[in-house]
């Protein structure tokens, strides 16, 4: 890990901080002038209240933020800051979790396309050939293909965090090395 380089890392909230955490995001970046950015996949839920319909935005995963900075700014942001983050492990490594940016940049593209088309596992579905999409919506994501009761998946894994699947037609993907 680079000290000055900016990396993304996954990090844990306490139980409904998700908008609280993202608030103090938003005022270190305008009154701290930190260089920092982060990602909170939401979605739009509407629930039916007794006489009128209410729309409220919810997270799409539970506890969970991505923040992208460099290492010193990200430990300042619980250490210094005191905002309230748990950053992730990497198992292997005993530091933070590093989400490399091609696998962020696909997981933010699927997630602002289409929220509600996506399901989340924390383990994998089962093993395959590592794929990309050529045509349609998903065109450029990569990922494993995985086929569940005769549907074709492709599965973003974001190692140590979490494991999406998309639904797509075997005829949009091609295999890749």
């Amino acid at each position: 890990m680079v000290e000055n380089q900016i990396y993304w890392f996954a990090a844990r909230t306490r139980d409904k901080q998700e908008f609280a955490i993202r608030k103090s995001l938003d005022k270190l970046k305008t009154e701290e002038n930190l260089d920092i950015d982060y990602y909170l996949p939401t979605r739009i839920v509407i629930s039916q209240l007794k006489y009128r319909r209410k729309r409220s935005e919810v997270p799409v995963i539970r506890n969970l933020i991505f923040i992208r900075a460099t290492k010193q700014t990200a430990c300042d942001i619980s250490n210094v800051y005191s905002v309230q983050l748990y950053y992730m492990k990497d198992l292997f490594t005993r530091s933070m979790l590093i989400v490399p940016n091609k696998q962020m940049e696909d997981f933010m593209f699927v997630m602002d396309l289409n929220p509600d088309g996506v399901s989340f596992d924390n383990e994998p579905l089962t093993m395959g050939n590592k794929v990309k999409v050529v045509k349609g919506d998903f065109s450029g994501i990569e990922g494993e293909v995985s086929t569940v009761a005769n549907k074709t998946y492709v599965v973003i894994r974001i190692t140590g965090v979490l494991v999406a699947s998309i639904k797509v037609p075997k005829s949009y993907l091609k295999i890749i090395e």
